[in-house]
């Protein structure tokens, strides 16, 4: 049998160190007591007591002590050593070991344990630490490891596993195919539609401004388009200039709102401009437009930027009012958040609370004169009455 070196516990406590190992372990522990201590000496150098086994990650392990060493050289000290009883069907394992002696409480008097992961395998299946305590002090009263002429033994073993690699093998006449590529299907469509070359079937003003779209493509993305370009009674004046701004949503907030549904993605305006302030007016003024529009997913991804980038002591309230105006339940809780953090109160601004409910006044008025299409289903926004103060419960909150 071998025997491997080993390292004292102890040591700086201050000098503390973390790593991280990504090795699977499997630890197991066993407590063995050697009764009538006195009589064990004088066995021989060499000659061991062997415990009861124990079994961790289906191998059966041993405890064994050496009362009088495990060599001459080593005959003042006692030695304890980890063994497993290898099968040829096992893998060689590689394992950490630690001995403690106990004191008749349970409390540990002395440890000693491998200074690295040894390797049980058919050539050395026991690995221990030779000189694990001079005798003399295993039976010193100062150590009190000796009690009722007995001493107990902690055996800790944690074992390396081995991770498992699946290396594809070829054989002969077996093509290895890659697997199918992701589908492109639609973004094929939308960067044709958006190039230009399919014919524009549909103009739209905003304050003053023209804009021309594929009247299928905004439709498939907002119910509000829907009803007013499929409505009854559309369809025979496909070529009407629809004026769909309604004093709410300006030519830049549309912009934006077009190149959302052509692109999947917030514009260029929120995300790169030279004036952080310019964005957040951008931002703010997409969410108004998002939500006029029914785009629950732009108005989510309005509110997201807002919450994760532009809350601060200056924009608080004016956010909070937005969120709450436009139901956005998240950026509420995202401001309150803030809020309590800073040790601030949301207190409404009256200003912006009034320019809210007049754009929410014209919104309702322009969203009540266009006709349900054929499914009876008139595409109105549902908004409820600012309430600054009310509970709610979001998600939002994460981000902030």
């Amino acid at each position: 049998m071998g025997a491997a070196p080993s390292v004292p516990d102890g040591g700086d406590p201050t000098a503390v160190t973390g790593s991280v190992s990504d090795v699977p372990k499997v630890s197991g522990t066993h407590e063995f007591t050697i009764r009538d201590y006195s009589r064990t000496k004088g066995r021989g150098v060499g000659k061991s007591i062997l415990s009861q086994y124990f079994t961790i990650d289906g191998r059966k392990w041993y405890i064994r002590f050496y009362p009088d060493g495990y060599s001459a050289a080593d005959s003042a000290w006692v030695a304890l050593y980890a063994q497993t009883l290898y099968k040829p069907q096992f893998r060689a394992v590689r394992a950490e070991f630690t001995f403690q002696l106990l004191g008749a409480n349970g409390d540990v008097r002395h440890t000693r344990r491998s200074d690295r992961a040894c390797k049980y395998d058919t050539f050395c299946n026991s690995w221990g630490i030779r000189r694990y305590i001079d005798r003399n002090l295993l039976e010193s009263a100062a150590l009190a490891a000796v009690h009722n002429d007995s001493i107990t033994v902690r055996c800790t073993i944690t074992i390396h596993k081995a991770r498992r690699r699946s290396v594809p093998v070829p054989r002969p006449g077996l093509v290895m195919m890659p697997d199918q590529p992701a589908s492109v299907h639609g973004q094929n469509a939308v960067k044709f539609l958006a190039s230009g070359k399919a014919p524009f079937d549909v103009r739209f003003e905003v304050d003053g401004e023209i804009f021309e779209a594929h009247r299928m493509v905004v439709a498939a993305q907002s119910p509000w388009f829907e009803g007013l370009l499929y409505g009854h009674g559309r369809e025979s004046r496909e070529s009407d200039l629809a004026d769909v701004g309604g004093g709410v949503v300006g030519a830049e907030a549309f912009r934006g709102v077009l190149h959302f549904i052509y692109n999947d993605e917030l514009p260029a305006a929120t995300l790169v401009t030279d004036s952080k302030r310019r964005r957040y007016e951008a931002t703010l003024r997409l969410l108004e437009a998002a939500d006029y529009y029914l785009l629950d997913r732009l108005k989510m991804m309005c509110a997201i930027s807002l919450g994760n980038d532009f809350i601060t002591d200056s924009t608080l309230t004016t956010i909070a009012e937005y969120a709450e105006a436009y139901s956005c339940k998240e950026l509420e809780q995202a401001c309150r958040n803030f809020a309590e953090r800073r040790g601030v109160s949301l207190l409404p601004n009256i200003e912006v609370m009034q320019r809210l409910m007049s754009r929410i006044f014209l919104a309702s008025h322009a969203t009540n004169r266009i006709r349900p299409g054929p499914t009876g289903v008139r595409p109105v926004r549902p908004h409820r009455a600012p309430n600054f103060w009310g509970p709610k419960i979001s998600k939002l909150a994460s981000h902030i």
